[in-house]
């Protein structure tokens, strides 16, 4: 429990940093990339690292609730072509980031 903790306390932090800089959309889509090199990194690790990194520092930077609430407001605001472009992005990019730290972590 101190290691999810420990992890979930610093992911918090940095996730409050990137709240404010760069803010935003550029913030939420870079806390989620960030958390997903992080999860990808320590899969196979031992329980402690993946307890510390993956469960708590990375699960406390992702931030999927900011995700939904921002492309909520993109809908709701009627900005079809951020809003399809925020989207695929940060679907492509989780892809892509996800699988390159697995092939580098591997490799």
């Amino acid at each position: 429990m101190l290691a999810v903790g420990l992890g979930g306390f610093l992911g918090g932090m940095v996730r409050g940093l990137l709240a404010r800089w760069p803010g935003g959309l550029g913030g939420t889509f870079t806390a989620n990339l960030t958390a997903t090199v992080v999860l990808g990194a320590v899969i196979g690790a031992g329980e402690l690292v993946y307890l510390a990194l993956g469960t708590g520092f990375a699960g406390a930077l992702s931030t999927w609730s900011t995700l939904a609430r921002e492309l909520g407001e993109l809908l709701k605001e009627r900005q079809w072509r951020l809003l399809a472009g925020y989207t695929s992005a940060t679907l492509t990019a989780g892809w892509v980031v996800a699988w390159l730290t697995r092939w580098l972590v591997s490799a």
